[in-house]
């Protein structure tokens, strides 16, 4: 456990049970993943990570019967140097963990902590793996062989003899007490990086919603417990796959590449009528059509592009939808550089696409004849276009009787642009157009406002809807955010006074 910390403090290779975790993540359906997270609430990272490592140690523990058994050391012991059989069983424990490892996290083990690109974190994690479990080994080995009782030597009386063996299993206690606490002064450094944030939203409701969201303001969720901090002169841009030339850049080395600012708005898959996981941001990149351009294009029988994150996250979409989308591969948010939360040094930007498909922390981009499977595409998660929404913002609560009412919210359609937005006072019945007020660029969302001046008393139902720029209107039916992405309108319920 000590060896695993230091390592993923020093190197930044991931931990057992993360490694773990993950791959129980891509194994289960999104049905079993929600019911998890309800199950976990509100520690739904921290709990089951603590389970993998008590499972890890529980598996130490019945390894070491395992190891005592294979070895069959006769008592009582000749002195405390382990023989040959029990070093060759310590060696065959430590391959074999190593080896069940490597072949069982195969598809997890690209990740690292401080973003070494894919081919180096995959050999640093397999070594880590290597060295956690020779540690393991070595230890069981010789501490199992202080444990055992002692033969007497020439002329040694029975006293020394026990004080001896008494002075040996106080100095393996002592030892493991030390090991304890460096390992939970290390959990607890590990968890002083939790990603608490998970889950932060824009605005409140009531609150008027602005253009351009805040960094510190927008909409973000986070998969992982602890979020990658890559080292800028250790990550790399890696461009291959299915493309006429591949190539690799440093981050000085992308941002000279030609590049471009617009505004695109974010909304997250979990988002329903009227909710506020989403925020726009100017964003500021290469597109990914002029990366492409950069190694010759793609080769024919290139379908599919995937984008992979030094945490390990994978996103797979059609080449031809990434190239209409006029996708964005950004190092800059708001005008400074991406923040660590958000997905520093880059992030993918796919407008019309979910949050869940722009993936942060990007590391490499391959084309491929292929779908590849990721986390949430592998649960059974909806990955086609997102639903249009719109939302009233204000007002809120009661208005007076005969005055005039501004009523007013956002509209998105991903990609689609925003052709109109209608507004009904009485729970859809009958629709009023509204004017589109600020409209920041074809992948953003559109603020609207409607004039009313409702003249009787009572209570009002108001509803909202939108057009897209090819018009399609958005559909009234209820459908919940899991697995394929909330629809319907969203309604508020005024009281006029």
């Amino acid at each position: 456990m000590v060896t695993m910390g230091v390592l993923f403090f020093v190197v930044g290779t991931p931990t057992s049970p993360e490694l773990f975790g993950d791959y129980v993540l891509k194994h289960i359906d999104v049905g079993t993943f929600i019911r998890l997270l309800i199950m976990f609430s509100p520690n739904s990272k921290t709990t089951p990570l603590g389970l993998a490592l008590l499972a890890m140690i529980g598996i130490g523990t019945v390894l070491g019967l395992v190891y005592a058994f294979l070895v069959r050391v006769r008592l009582p012991a000749q002195g405390a140097r382990p023989g040959h059989r029990e070093w060759g069983v310590a060696l065959l424990l430590t391959l074999l963990m190593t080896l069940t490892g490597v072949l069982l996290f195969n598809d997890e083990v690209r990740q690292n902590h401080y973003g070494l690109p894919v081919l180096w974190a995959t050999i640093a994690t397999d070594l880590a793996f290597l060295l956690d479990f020779a540690v393991y080994g070595v230890a069981l080995c010789l501490l199992y062989r202080l444990l055992l009782p002692k033969q007497a030597t020439e002329n040694e009386e029975e006293g020394v003899r026990r004080r001896r063996q008494a002075l040996s299993r106080v100095g393996v206690a002592a030892l493991g007490l030390v090991s304890a606490g460096g390992a939970a002064g290390l959990l607890r450094g590990y968890l002083n990086e939790y990603a608490a944030y998970d889950g932060v939203k824009t605005v409140s409701n009531g609150e008027k919603t602005v253009p351009i969201t805040p960094n510190d303001g927008h909409y973000v969720v986070t998969q992982n417990t602890v979020d990658p901090n890559p080292n800028i002169n250790l990550w790399r841009l890696e461009v291959n796959g299915l493309v006429k030339r591949g190539g690799t850049y440093t981050y000085d080395e992308v941002q000279r590449l030609p590049s471009t600012s617009r505004a695109i708005t974010l909304e997250c898959i979990a988002n329903g009528p009227g909710g506020h996981l989403m925020g726009t941001a100017v964003w500021q990149g290469v597109t990914f059509k002029t990366l492409l351009e950069q190694h010759g294009g793609a080769q024919p029988e290139a379908t599919h592009v995937a984008f992979y994150s030094v945490d390990g996250y994978t996103v797979s979409l059609p080449l031809k939808e990434v190239l209409e989308a006029d996708a964005l591969l950004a190092w800059r948010m708001n005008g400074v550089e991406v923040p660590q939360k958000h997905g520093y040094p880059m992030r993918v930007l796919i407008p019309g696409r979910y949050g869940e498909e722009n993936p942060k922390w990007l590391t490499r981009v391959e084309l491929t004849n292929h779908f590849v499977g990721g986390l949430y595409s592998d649960q059974g998660w909806y990955n086609g276009p997102l639903h249009m929404t719109s939302r009233i913002d204000y007002p809120r609560g009661s208005v007076a009787a005969g005055a005039s009412v501004e009523v007013g919210g956002i509209a998105y359609g991903g990609d689609k642009d925003v052709q109109r937005v209608e507004v009904s006072v009485d729970d859809g019945q009958t629709w009023n157009d509204a004017t589109l007020t600020t409209r920041l660029s074809k992948d953003a969302w559109v603020f609207w406002t409607w004039q009313w001046r409702p003249q009787r008393a009572g209570r009002y139902t108001l509803v909202c809807r939108m057009t897209n720029g090819v018009g399609e209107v958005q559909t009234g039916k209820i459908q919940g955010t899991v697995p394929k992405g909330s629809t319907g309108y969203h309604k508020v319920t005024i009281e006029v006074k």
